[in-house]
């Protein structure tokens, strides 16, 4: 494998870091002890380990190749290497269906998103990708929930439909409009339960970043940072008026396409 192939893949595992720790900082996932040692624990050592590497990865090469009987365990390192590294940046003609979900949000969040998307112009450069699917929220009493449980406990059962705009490779700006019912149960105004229309919509900047191409299909994780913004019809009593419509996200996606 070639050293700028090898370059660019820890680039890109760079930028995904990134927007790991862009949400760890911006969104109220901080809050969750395990959003928080999985940061500390594995994504900030990876990056740290992968940009030595990058740095004086030459240097360790050169001492292992010293000793024959490490040079046998380096070349079998390697080998093993440049085959996980192959299938990142193997040519295989794109796929136009796919479908993903967001981890994080349904295990620290209790949000089920998840949708079906489709790839409207694949032989072109700046690739355009259209999406559908639903965003479920229950009730929740917990830490990392407490924006949403602004005026009572939140809970929303929404449908999705999203655009997502490549301009190089994998970066892209997403835009998704979710609309549904939402309500809150025991109002911290009157301790009434109430329910209303509401179009909650994110904008995200990202990368997709292909860890497994197939011949049938192609395994992805996609990194995004980004805002949010809710519009609440039929307005239950607010706790407080002063709460910001606009807040920072962060999103984890896994998917495939095919």
């Amino acid at each position: 494998m070639k050293v700028s192939s090898k370059r660019n893949a820890v680039r890109w595992l760079h930028v995904i870091v990134g927007s790991v720790l862009a949400t760890y900082i911006y969104s109220p996932w901080e809050e969750n002890v395990v959003f928080q040692n999985a940061t500390k624990f594995a994504v900030i050592p990876l990056s740290v380990i992968s940009g030595l590497w990058l740095w004086k990865g030459h240097l360790i090469r050169s001492f292992l190749t010293s000793n024959k009987k490490k040079s046998l365990l380096t070349t079998i390192f390697l080998v093993s290497g440049q085959m996980i590294f192959a299938q990142s940046t193997e040519q295989i003609k794109l796929k136009r269906w796919g479908a993903e979900f967001s981890p994080i949000g349904a295990g620290v969040f209790s949000i089920a998103q998840a949708k079906a998307t489709y790839l409207i112009n694949p032989d072109k450069k700046c690739k355009t990708e259209l999406g559908i699917g639903f965003l479920i929220q229950t009730e929740s009493n917990s830490k990392a929930n407490d924006a949403f449980n602004v005026d009572g406990i939140y809970s929303a059962n929404m449908v999705s439909f999203g655009v997502r705009q490549y301009f190089w490779k994998g970066l892209h700006f997403e835009y998704v409009a979710n609309l549904g019912n939402a309500k809150i149960t025991k109002s911290k105004v009157d301790g009434k339960d109430y329910s209303a229309f509401v179009i909650f919509s994110q904008s995200f900047i990202g990368y997709k970043f292909n860890v497994l191409k197939r011949e049938k299909f192609n395994l992805f994780i996609i990194g995004q940072g980004g805002f949010g913004y809710a519009k609440n019809f039929n307005q239950w009593p607010e706790a407080n008026s002063n709460a910001s419509t606009v807040y920072g996200l962060g999103d984890l996606k896994i998917g495939i396409n095919f």
